[in-house]
């Protein structure tokens, strides 16, 4: 996938900017506060329907504004321009739409997976110190780019999550109708099977991908591991459901299933989050995405978008050198990054012989 153009109207402290890129690398130069980040969240919004920081939309109107606009010319295939397409995000009287060659969606999900992208970023560390909701939400993101039956599934379930839940509460104290209750959980069960089953053979497919990346990145003989933890890796949901009930009726929510799993980081059988270094760590999550752009690239045929923000202030300039000369090989596709020093980024990418477009910005 190619970006060739990218127009964003008062998009955060983007009033109107406009950008012609290149095919390879595109790098955006200047000052904390210029925008360089906007340029690459819009760029991921875009692709996803919202922004990568800040999933409130009025959030991302430049202030004293009332409305957004990003539009972008894309190429699905890379040596083909007659397979170009427009893509066209607004957000006007709190209401967004999407278009895509001028014909709007009926649902913004049925442009999930259309571009996919890789966003590496300085906060991306949360997926390791924050709850199990973050490292859930990297699966499904990534599942759902692939698999638009598993993004509907997923909906499905939070839905009959949500009226299971209702139930419970509005239930409470009450000699609850456990026919009622039944039926929820035979509705429930059998998708949240099907999103296990996702989840396992994802999570099968990804640790190679990634323990191999780790160790590039590392340059260490460590032992990295994902263990994916689930009810339902022993048992089929509808046994959870009712292991569970009179707990459930305690609590008035559904207090174990799919929508509590979560994957646990391990180096050499430790948690990461309680003994790994800081370097262990951000070589760890540069790992995961760099695995998670693979795994796009050979599942849809095609290659992923990549946005590196402030990479060069994760990892030290002789690993960061080695990661570059890799993404300027026919390895990787379109590249964005960000810094606050052009002459870092010319530096290192000045000894490939790749396609490099540079932009400076002004705060």
């Amino acid at each position: 996938m190619i970006l060739s153009h990218l127009r964003l109207h008062q998009f955060k402290n983007h009033e109107n900017s406009s950008f012609d890129f290149c095919d390879k690398i595109n790098s955006i130069s200047g000052p904390n506060g210029s925008g360089k980040t906007n340029i690459l969240d819009a760029i991921y919004t875009l692709s996803n329907t919202k922004s990568y920081f800040n999933h409130i939309d009025q959030q991302l109107i430049q202030f004293g504004k009332d409305e957004y606009s990003l539009k972008g010319m894309f190429r699905a295939n890379e040596s083909d321009s007659n397979l170009d397409f427009q893509v066209l995000l607004t957000l006007q009287n709190k209401k967004k739409s999407l278009k895509k060659n001028g014909k709007p969606y009926s649902r913004l999900l049925e442009h999930i997976g259309t571009i996919q992208t890789v966003f590496i970023t300085p906060y991306d560390i949360s997926l390791v110190f924050e709850g199990s909701e973050e490292r859930r939400k990297f699966i499904d993101f990534t599942i759902s780019q692939i698999n638009k039956n598993y993004l509907f599934a997923l909906v499905e379930y939070r839905k009959y999550l949500d009226q299971r839940n209702a139930f419970l509460k509005s239930n409470f104290g009450r000699n609850i109708d456990s026919l009622i209750l039944e039926s929820f959980d035979v509705k429930i069960s059998p998708i949240a099977d099907e999103i296990h089953k996702a989840r396992k053979a994802f999570i099968d497919e990804f640790i190679p991908l990634f323990e191999e990346n780790y160790k590039f990145i590392s340059e260490s003989s460590e032992v990295p591991h994902i263990d994916y933890l689930s009810p339902l890796n022993n048992k089929s949901m509808l046994s959870v459901l009712e292991e569970n009930r009179t707990s459930d009726l305690l609590s008035q929510r559904t207090g174990l299933g799919i929508h509590k799993d979560d994957i646990e980081f391990l180096l050499n059988n430790q948690p990461l989050k309680k003994f790994g270094s800081q370097g262990q760590i951000k070589s760890f999550v540069i790992a995961l995405k760099i695995a998670q752009y693979q795994y796009f690239k050979q599942n849809s045929q095609q290659y992923p978008i990549l946005l590196l923000d402030d990479i060069f202030e994760k990892i030290d300039s002789q690993r960061s050198q080695k990661l570059m000369e890799r993404m300027c090989s026919t390895e990787f596709g379109q590249i964005f990054i960000s810094d606050t020093h052009s002459e870092r980024i010319i530096e290192h990418f000045n000894p490939f012989d790749v396609a490099q477009k540079h932009f400076t910005l002004v705060k």
